[in-house]
């Protein structure tokens, strides 16, 4: 078979996943460009996003913000799963994966944003000093058991598994959409905002709030603890992902 044309037609699904799922989210960028030309590292496409001024100008990024952010990260390789299965996923998607666990690491030993941990900074072993943590007796942070790193850990992992299944929703519930983008990324390489948003509006896609999953109602609490709620959930790789971010 032509090679270089089904990796062409894959980097052009991951590429419509990631900026199908950002389009999709409320309070997210704007999505600038989409491209499958190969970038000078030789990873495949790109898609841009155009980060709001106030957001430039604050610095600061919302719980619901980054929440979104690991959707979309996840995009690309859901567009792959769905298309292709999940045998066929490729590197450029364990990236992801790696991007997805760094930033929810960060949501929930940094930035607090776990009621289920607290607004505890949690240092690290290694003594790696954490974002919002105070100098306890010049740097000797607090350390934590392992019963509650561990649980910790597990707030990541379900951070992610959430923005998963987030994301397969949109990419399930526009399949339309993205067979639509991935044939214009191939016939033209690179889409602009203007001709994308244009597409969004043709296919009349909704902007989906950002749910949790399973029993969970109160956003806080995060989504599923219970196994069998993680069965749509595939991310190989995920707690290691996890201890190396």
């Amino acid at each position: 078979g032509d090679t270089s044309g089904k990796m062409k037609e894959l980097v052009a699904y991951h590429e419509a996943g990631h900026a199908i799922v950002g389009a999709c989210v409320p309070d997210y960028d704007i999505v600038q460009k989409i491209t499958i030309i190969p970038r000078s590292n030789g990873a495949g496409g790109l898609t841009f996003f155009a980060p709001l001024d106030s957001r430039i100008e604050s610095g600061m990024y919302s719980r619901s913000y980054l929440e979104n952010n690991l959707a979309v990260a996840l995009g690309g390789r859901l567009a792959e799963e769905l298309i292709y299965g999940a045998p066929k996923v490729t590197t450029g998607a364990s990236n992801d994966i790696q991007q997805c666990a760094n930033v929810a690491k960060r949501m929930v030993f940094e930035w607090g944003m776990s009621e289920k941990v607290g607004k505890l900074a949690i240092t690290e072993e290694d003594g790696r000093k954490p974002f919002m943590g105070m100098d306890y007796m010049r740097g000797q942070g607090p350390t934590w058991s392992d019963e509650f790193l561990a649980e910790a850990y597990n707030e990541v992992e379900r951070l992610v598994d959430n923005a998963y299944l987030q994301a397969k929703k949109i990419l399930t519930d526009n399949a339309e959409l993205l067979e639509a983008l991935k044939e214009r990324l191939m016939d033209q390489e690179t889409v602009s905002a203007e001709e994308f948003q244009m597409m969004l509006v043709e296919f009349k896609t909704q902007s989906v709030p950002f749910q949790l999953y399973g029993s969970a109602i109160d956003r806080d609490l995060m989504p599923y603890g219970e196994d069998d709620e993680k069965k749509g959930v595939n991310l190989p790789g995920l707690r290691e992902a996890i201890m190396a971010a």
